[in-house]
């Protein structure tokens, strides 16, 4: 048997730091051309067209990649620290908010003072979305990752909710804000060209950001607090700089929401800067997170975007191929990254399994919650709890719809029917995400692929069943493209040991832009979306005939599986098989897994393809059950919040479902408070599951127990 070993060597030297990226873009290029030929385009028009035709407009290349130069900054300097963030495009938003509406609410001022004006107040305005993950990581441990994730995806919400309520334009019926004054537009440099006076400003922010991290004090203080240990004996204060990193990053992203808003937009809408967040990151990343590489590569993704369309029009290859070769970029450049840092080395092993792994494998006494007598005592304690409760409400209503049996179809048990039937439509695919999550984390990984694999899954889902006819064959490919989506997901985490979160969110870069692109090859772009045909629902008997409770057990065989079957089944297997310790073992402590003789890198391997077909199936859920159909906004809808559902329940399957269930209810209920008695936009309602959870993280705080070997990669000594 052969394994990878990677042996820590000298950082390579800049020529090779730089041939790396470019090799990576020649390869992304290079297999894309796959893409065209099973759309049936010609491969050298179509990178004629994607390269060469926004040559001859280099004006857009700049205005194009100011707003993603700004982004890619941002993340630079978070990154360099390592804080974690990911939700700048939610603060990209709120400088664009900010700007839409002082521009015109202070129209009337003088251009001098409302344009640096402006510009002032989105900086802090993004600074102040971005401290708030910041406080929530210093004060109350909490991943900065996923709360700029669910922070990013509240702000979706409510920027919609206001551009539909209270700052839509009185002049038109679509969402958006009215037009900015004209003292508050940047001026046009050129005219006759879209290039304005913003376009000046990241480079601006390029040098203050090279600077600093090369020629300040502050630049120290960002290099120690990567190792936190270092930094306490240096007597850096770790909350500080942590702060001051937070403020630059955030301040940068909402500055780039205000520039594309005053210089290009000039009115705000819901889908502002579409997958900006995404494509900064890796533009931050190819340019190996330092300035001048960072704009060298914001300007060439800014030559494919402009190129995509040029290139759809004229060759009728959809123009995803152009975020497909970002994303291999991407992909190939985290590949390569091992050769920066290691010296990877094949080697060939023999792993002598243990004869007895079950006994041999144990944990120190601080984790006696994972010890089999603790797992079995704490399980027959809650299945009790579970069972007597189910059998209760049960039995009130039996007796109910004897003594009462008027009550049966009456308004109110219609109304409460209604909100259960949709608490589960609802529930059901979060439930198949979250536990996939669930078995990912642990074993001692994080999969942010979570948004691309439900929506590959939905994607693919609905492919496969509407061309062959079953749904249930819908179901099976999108359970094998999320398999393959955690098999991808494995490499680059387990054996290349590239940073899990940047891993997770080039696999949703990829597999989303990869869905979309098929399915504009298959399907097309017909005026009406096509559908499948509905499920029956299958209906329990005596159970589904009881008032108010009997629309639960009238439901189909997709949503039986997610809701009663999936989480207890999980819950047997984690703790009381032996893959299950196996599991919780990884993440915990892989070497005592390993001395046991299990090999490590398999089973989380194992893990990740599981989970992420239960993802997939999550996914599927929405395009086979809920809407019938797929669009480019179905199936990633609840997908970040998945992962703040299994914080919530502890990373146990019984109090992750339960976690789900409450989600779900809580969306059903504002769903008919919207629909029936209050009269504003639907976004805020959808937005308030994202900052309950955030709350609900923040009350929790350290008490929420993490498994201890989450996000750190394991190699064998």
């Amino acid at each position: 048997m052969f394994s990878l070993k990677l042996v820590r060597k000298e950082i390579l030297p800049l020529k090779y730091r730089i041939i790396l990226p470019i090799i990576s873009v020649l390869l992304a290029i290079l297999t894309s051309s796959v893409y065209i030929l099973i759309a049936g385009g010609d491969i050298l028009k179509v990178y004629y067209y994607l390269i060469t035709w926004p040559l001859t407009y280099p004006t857009e290349i700049l205005v194009t990649s100011t707003p993603l130069l700004l982004l890619a900054l941002a993340i630079t300097v978070a990154f360099k620290a390592r804080f974690w963030n990911i939700g700048t495009h939610g603060q990209f938003i709120v400088g664009g908010l900010i700007a839409a509406w002082l521009g015109v609410v202070l129209r009337s001022l003088s251009s001098y003072v409302l344009i640096p004006l402006i510009l002032l107040v989105a900086w802090l305005g993004g600074s102040a979305v971005a401290l708030i993950s910041w406080w929530l990581k210093v004060k109350r441990n909490q991943d900065e990752v996923l709360t700029t994730i669910l922070i990013w995806s509240a702000i979706l919400l409510i920027n919609a909710g206001l551009l539909t309520g209270p700052l839509r334009s009185p002049y038109t019926t679509y969402p958006q804000s009215q037009e900015i004054g004209i003292n508050a537009k940047l001026p046009i440099l050129i005219p006759g060209t879209r290039l304005h006076a913003g376009v000046i400003i990241p480079f601006i922010i390029l040098v203050m950001v090279w600077l600093i991290l090369n020629y300040t004090s502050f630049r120290n203080k960002i290099i120690a607090v990567t190792v936190p240990r270092v930094a306490i004996l240096e007597g850096i204060n770790i909350s500080r700089t942590y702060f001051w990193v937070a403020f630059l990053s955030g301040g940068i992203s909402g500055l780039a929401g205000a520039v594309e808003l005053m210089g290009i937009l000039y009115y705000m809408t819901p889908f502002v800067g579409p997958n900006y967040g995404l494509v900064a990151l890796a533009i931050a990343m190819l340019g190996n997170l330092n300035p001048i590489g960072v704009m060298v590569a914001a300007l060439f993704f800014s030559i494919l975007i402009n190129g995509a369309n040029a290139m759809s029009w004229s060759t009728g290859v959809p123009s995803f191929l152009s975020d497909i070769i970002q994303a291999q970029t991407l992909i190939f450049l985290l590949v390569f990254s091992i050769f920066i840092n290691y010296r990877p080395i094949l080697i060939r092993t023999k792993h002598a399994r243990a004869k007895s792994p079950l006994i041999k494998l144990r944990f120190p006494s601080s984790t006696s919650s994972l010890t089999n007598d603790g797992v079995k005592r704490f399980m027959n304690k809650n299945l009790q709890r579970i069972i007597v409760i189910t059998s209760s409400v049960v039995l009130f209503f039996f007796i109910l719809d004897l003594v009462y049996p008027a009550f049966k179809g009456s308004y109110p048990e219609s109304i409460i029917s209604s909100i259960l039937s949709l608490t589960l439509v609802v529930s059901a695919p979060i439930v198949f995400a979250a536990i996939g999550e669930n078995i990912i984390e642990k074993a001692g990984m994080i999969n942010l692929g979570i948004l691309g694999i439900m929506i590959s899954g939905a994607a693919w889902g609905f492919m496969g069943a509407y061309f062959l006819g079953n749904l249930v064959y819908g179901v099976i490919i999108a359970a094998l493209v999320g398999a393959a989506l955690g098999l991808l997901l494995a490499f680059l985490v387990v054996t290349i040991g590239v940073q899990q979160h940047i891993a997770g969110i080039a696999v949703t870069f990829f597999s989303m832009n990869l869905s979309y692109f098929f399915h504009r090859v298959l399907i097309g772009s017909p005026l009406v979306e096509p559908t499948v045909p509905p499920t029956t629902s299958l209906s329990i008997p005596i159970l589904s005939s009881l008032p108010v409770i009997g629309t639960l057990f009238r439901q189909t065989l997709y949503t039986y599986a997610g809701i009663y079957v999936l989480a207890p089944i999980i819950a047997f297997i984690l703790f009381r098989t032996r893959w299950g310790l196996i599991i919780r073992g990884l993440g915990e402590n892989p070497k005592t897994v390993d001395a046991a003789g299990i090999r490590v890198h398999f089973s989380r391997y194992i893990a990740a393809i599981i989970g992420s077909a239960l993802m997939a199936v999550g996914g599927a859920y929405y395009s086979l059950m809920d809407l019938r159909s797929f669009n480019l906004n179905v199936g990633g809808e609840w997908s970040w919040i998945a992962l703040a559902l299994v914080i919530l329940g502890n990373w146990n399957p019984v109090w992750v479902w339960l976690a789900c269930i409450f989600f779900g209810m809580l969306n059903a209920v504002q769903a008919w408070l919207v629909a029936t008695v209050i009269q504003i936009p639907y976004q805020f309602f959808q937005s308030v599951p994202y900052i309950i959870t955030i709350g609900a993280a923040t009350i929790l705080g350290k008490r929420v127990r993490p498994p201890k070997a989450l996000l750190q990669p394991y190699r064998r000594e």
